[in-house]
């Protein structure tokens, strides 16, 4: 009898030897080599200029115009003759295109044979709330300097991008130097409200002359200080960024007096209704996105225990879905979010509506798409009387997810390692929307990244109190896009 006791013991015993071999041997080997370091030449420009320019270019406010009252055109055209006279080498060899208030310059290469480059940034701004202009140690649109950085609404949210593209430029210009490819400049006016009037018509008019980029680079990705993944400094190149839809919801039923509802009214009906859409299963995963190239990319960076997981999904999959559950931004990274946004029923507190609307927001993963979102949403209310969904508006779906192994993901993640040797590589999905999604069908891969080295607690200045750029940001930036105006033949 205790033979086969033990008999059954060792064969767990050695069942158990196996799996935990198997599970070391995955997490050991689980990773990806770092792409080569991209040599910069020696530089000689004034970066103490160029901080000033930007402070210049931040006082002129250029909030996006969204028909609003007190929207400013002329803000804008300022801003075009301001451009024309702080960068002349580079407007007496560029052809400039204005697109309404958006603007497209093309820097003819010398070899017409290779493929161009698309370099963006948006020349709008978010507005300044007037409840919080007091918040802010500055003028937000002062343009000040000082403790090393360039201070203002826009400094990092987009007109750092801008000037530090247009002071690459004139320095390459200035001395007669020529790209060995075509650049080109596409410098949207509303990137903040969609880029519908901007970008998109800028890469609608590439599109029509044939041009087919070797890859479009645009903000959205940089340099975290602290990876809450690594505890250290990661370079992140958004190769993707979420979709968007609003989603409509609207429920009805008999109008009346409040003193005598019925067992469930409009306003009832359609927050059962949010509720069960809100709370949809939508898988959440690794898979189907950058998440898991990201992770390999930092498999050396990461603790053994967390590198052990991610590398056996197979085996820890729930666990790694409970822990990225557990913070909004791992949320993301995995699935598609929803969140309810607005609401609107009744119009006094003692009629019972005939209708109640809410509107839910929805930031689409790769992996899903508009239309399978809707049609699960309508299958949670289904059995709801009076409920419909709809989307409200044309939705979009995530971007297509950009190469992480191409020539032009090395060149910037080369460029990168250049200039921040401390921090690995790593691609990313981007969270929020950006223009560089209206370039895809112009472009071989479409890549977000600037090599701004920024804490999670200073990005969040971008659209909010005391935005700043700081000067050695601003000089990282402007040697980057030198680099990359300046490569070389198409591999």
């Amino acid at each position: 009898m205790k033979k086969p006791i033990l008999a059954a013991l060792a064969a767990v015993f050695m069942l158990c030897a196996v799996l935990v071999g198997v599970v070391l041997y995955r997490a050991l080997t689980f990773g990806a080599p770092q792409p080569a370091v991209v040599a910069l030449e020696s530089l000689d420009f004034s970066i103490d200029t160029a901080a000033v320019r930007l402070g210049e270019a931040i006082r002129f406010r250029t909030v996006s115009l969204a028909g609003a009252e007190g929207d400013d055109p002329a803000q804008f055209e300022h801003f075009h003759q301001w451009m024309q006279s702080s960068y002349p080498a580079f407007h007496a060899t560029a052809r400039r295109e204005a697109i309404g208030y958006s603007l497209l310059y093309t820097w003819e290469g010398a070899n017409p044979a290779l493929a161009p480059i698309i370099l963006l940034a948006h020349q709008d701004v978010v507005p300044v709330p007037g409840d919080t202009v007091a918040s802010w140690s500055v003028d937000p649109f002062g343009g000040s300097l000082r403790d090393g950085a360039v201070w203002g609404r826009g400094a990092l949210d987009d007109k750092g991008s801008l000037i530090a593209l247009l002071e690459a430029a004139e320095y390459l210009a200035a001395q007669g130097r020529r790209p060995a490819r075509t650049i080109l400049f596409a410098f949207g006016h509303d990137e903040e409200i969609g880029g519908e009037s901007g970008a998109r018509r800028i890469a609608e008019l590439l599109a029509a002359r044939g041009v087919r980029a070797w890859f479009a680079l645009d903000e959205g990705g940089g340099v975290i200080d602290r990876h809450p993944l690594t505890g250290a400094a990661v370079a992140m190149i958004g190769v993707s960024e979420r979709g968007f839809g609003a989603m409509r919801v609207r429920a009805t039923g008999p109008a009346g007096h409040s003193s005598l509802p019925p067992a469930e009214t409009t306003v009832s009906t359609l927050a059962l209704a949010i509720t069960r859409i809100h709370r949809m299963p939508l898988e959440r995963s690794l898979e189907g996105g950058p998440a898991m190239d990201m992770m390999r990319a930092l498999g050396s960076e990461l603790p053994l225990p967390a590198r052990a997981a991610i590398a056996n999904e197979w085996l820890f999959g729930p666990l790694i879905q409970q822990q990225m559950a557990s913070s909004p931004p791992g949320r993301a990274l995995v699935g598609t979010s929803i969140a309810p946004t607005m609401l609107q029923a009744g119009v006094r507190a003692n009629v019972l509506p005939a209708e109640a609307t809410a509107i839910i927001n929805f930031r689409i993963h790769p992996r899903d798409n508009a239309d399978t979102v809707l049609a699960r949403a309508r299958a949670e209310v289904a059995d709801l009387e009076g409920v419909t969904v709809e989307w409200s508006g044309e939705p979009r779906n995530a971007d297509p997810i950009s190469s992480s192994s191409s020539s032009g993901y090395a060149l910037i993640a080369g460029l990168s390692r250049a200039l921040s040797p401390e921090a690995p590589v790593a691609p990313m999905l981007v969270l929020g929307g950006t223009d560089s999604r209206h370039y895809r069908a112009v472009a071989e891969d479409v890549y977000r990244f600037a090599p701004v080295v920024a804490g999670l607690d200073e990005a969040r200045r971008a659209h909010g109190v005391d935005e700043r750029l700081t000067v050695e940001n601003l000089n990282r930036m402007i040697r980057f896009y030198i680099a990359i105006m300046q490569t070389g033949e198409h591999p």
